[in-house]
C-alpha cells in the first residue's frame, strides 16, 4: 500500500487546489447567472471554473512527475481521471463553439459520471489518499450521474431541484478539492 509523503502528496495541492478553486468559481458563475441576474458573467465564471476543474483533475491524475497522482502508477485509473477531466472541458467549451446537442451531452454524462466512478475505485484501492479523501470522488461520481440523467431528462426532476442540484455537485466538487488538499499522512 502507497503512503502519502512528500513524494507522493503534490497530487493533492495541485490536484485538489485545483478542485477547490474551480468548484468555487463554478458555484460563484451559477450563483451570478441564477440568484444575482448576471447570467453573461455567471457565464464566463462558470466557463472558468469548469475548465480549472479539468485541470484539477489532471493534476490529480498525474501529481507533479506522473507517477505521483492519487491513483498512483495505476492507468485505469489516470484514464478515468483523463476522461473527467475531458468531459469537464467538453461542458464548458463545446457549447461557445456553438457545439450542442444529445450527442455531447450524453458524451459529457459518460466522461464525468463513468471517468469519475472507475477513478473512485481505484483511488479506494491505491490507498494513498488516506480518510474522507479516498471516498469523496464517489460523490462527485454520484452526482454527476444524478445531474446529467436530470438534465436529460431520464430522471423526473423539476428544474427547481435541478438547479439545486447543480449547485450541490459545484459545492461537492470544491469539497473534494478541499479535502484533497487537507489529505495527510
Amino acid at each position: 500500500m502507497t503512503t502519502v509523503d512528500k513524494d507522493t502528496a503534490n497530487w493533492r495541492l495541485y490536484g485538489g487546489g485545483g478542485l477547490l478553486v474551480g468548484g468555487l468559481l463554478w458555484l460563484v458563475g451559477l450563483i451570478l447567472s441564477g440568484v444575482a441576474g448576471m447570467p453573461d458573467v455567471g457565464k464566463w465564471v462558470t466557463v472558468i471554473g469548469l475548465v480549472v476543474v479539468a485541470i484539477g483533475f489532471v493534476l490529480v491524475a498525474w501529481g507533479q512527475t506522473g507517477s505521483n497522482g492519487a491513483v498512483g502508477n495505476n492507468m485505469i485509473g489516470k484514464v478515468g481521471l483523463w476522461a473527467v477531466a475531458l468531459g469537464f472541458l467538453a461542458w464548458a467549451l463545446l457549447p461557445l463553439f456553438g457545439v450542442t446537442g444529445e450527442g455531447v451531452n450524453w458524451a459529457v454524462l459518460i466522461l464525468v459520471g463513468l471517468g469519475s466512478l472507475i477513478a473512485a475505485v481505484i483511488i479506494l484501492q491505491k490507498g494513498v489518499a488516506r480518510g474522507l479523501a479516498k471516498w469523496m470522488l464517489f460523490l462527485v461520481a454520484i452526482l454527476a450521474i444524478v445531474y446529467f440523467l436530470g438534465a436529460f431528462g431520464v430522471i423526473a426532476l423539476g428544474a427547481d431541484v435541478l438547479g439545486i442540484l447543480g449547485y450541490v455537485f459545484a459545492a461537492a466538487v470544491a469539497l473534494t478539492g478541499l479535502v484533497y488538499v487537507l489529505n495527510k499522512k
